[in-house]
């Protein structure tokens, strides 16, 4: 199963009672992990904006600050999520939620991509994280480069993840840009995740046969919320189909690609021609292209064509249906009708296609 990270974001609303909700969610949906978004309004916006001589107040900052939630809250939630029995961390935007994070003991850290460029954040979350993801929303290979060469310089012991996203909320399925993930992983040589703000799962499943080993996907206990994140976030539903769609695309992708499918052992024996007579043959006969019938089902023979066959002489007597192959002479040999008949009779039935009466 691939990683797939149910991003819970703000869309807790401030409350602990809707955070457990989320983990809950996540964790019936079998995701990997449930993340939060560690939003400290005064580490992340103004509080209000000069304009002219005078001072106007910043709405996005008040709304924040309305919904952070409390030390101990969180440590309420990350107990809930260990009973829950599922993994849980976070994004963080300061400073503070790095420390906080950092003593909860969360596995990862994810750098949202507003802060692609922030060598400062990023560089404090290495210093804590073993694992950190930096999500490359809005940032060029330009900007990209130099974060993966500060990292790899100074704090070669960490395990970088970048995550493509496209900062669009939502983001149509034609500007999903799926391809950036594979040119992430030739740039970079590190493990790239996807951050699907996409309505559907058809861009994350695109984005694993481009190298995605892991996905993000934004959950919510109600699209109707008031919030930035639940209206085009999924419901339960929804990202439990997400996950069961992308594990089994997964599981597709990790067949051997010179394999046939079990499945199709079956289908060989009754979709496979096989070489029958046409008519009753006395042995001693000498066969041409009239003689033989190549249609289904298959036999024991196992030719390309006919041609190992006309020409060849009769080695038995062979009654009209009966199959024919070379063992090593020209001879009658098994058919597989019965397993043929089985299981088109059973696909009949199932079909409620009237089979043939002969009594």
């Amino acid at each position: 199963m691939p990683e797939i990270i149910a991003e819970a974001g703000s869309n807790h609303n401030g409350s602990v009672e809707r955070a457990e909700a989320l983990v809950d969610l996540a964790a019936r949906a079998g995701a990997t992990s449930v993340k939060f978004q560690f939003i400290f309004a005064d580490g992340l916006y103004l509080p209000a904006y000069y304009d002219d001589g005078r001072y106007v107040e910043s709405e996005v900052y008040h709304t924040r600050k309305a919904e952070e939630l409390s030390r101990e809250d969180w440590e309420r939630i990350w107990r809930h999520a260990a009973q829950t029995g599922i993994d849980i961390s976070a994004s963080v935007f300061d400073a503070q939620g790095l420390a906080l994070l950092s003593d909860l003991g969360a596995s990862y850290v994810k750098i949202a991509s507003t802060d692609a460029t922030n060598h400062e954040l990023i560089g404090q979350a290495c210093d804590l994280f073993d694992r950190v993801i930096v999500s490359t929303g809005m940032a060029s290979l330009a900007e990209i480069d130099p974060m993966v060469g500060f990292v790899r310089r100074n704090f070669p012991g960490t395990e970088l993840h970048l995550m493509h996203c496209v900062s669009s909320y939502p983001c149509p399925l034609e500007r999903a840009n799926v391809q950036r993930v594979r040119l992430l992983c030739d740039c970079f040589g590190v493990p790239v995740g996807y951050s699907d703000h996409t309505g559907g799962t058809t861009a994350a499943a695109m984005s694993l046969t481009q190298g995605a080993s892991f996905f993000e996907k934004h959950i919510t206990t109600d699209r109707t919320l008031p919030g930035f994140d639940h209206a085009h976030a999924m419901a339960e539903t929804e990202f439990t189909d997400y996950v069961a769609t992308l594990t089994a695309c997964a599981a597709s992708l990790k067949a051997p690609a010179n394999q046939s499918a079990p499945a199709e052992d079956t289908t060989r024996v009754r979709a496979r021609r096989g070489v029958y007579a046409a008519r009753d043959l006395p042995a001693g006969h000498v066969l041409t292209r009239d003689d033989l019938l190549h249609v289904r089902p298959s036999s024991d023979f196992q030719g390309f064509d006919l041609s190992a066959l006309i020409g060849a002489k009769l080695e038995t007597d062979v009654q009209r249906y009966q199959a024919i192959g070379r063992c090593p002479g020209a001879q009658a040999t098994h058919s597989n009708w019965q397993a043929a008949q089985a299981y088109w009779s059973g696909e009949m039935t199932e079909k409620g296609m009237k089979a043939r009466d002969d009594n």
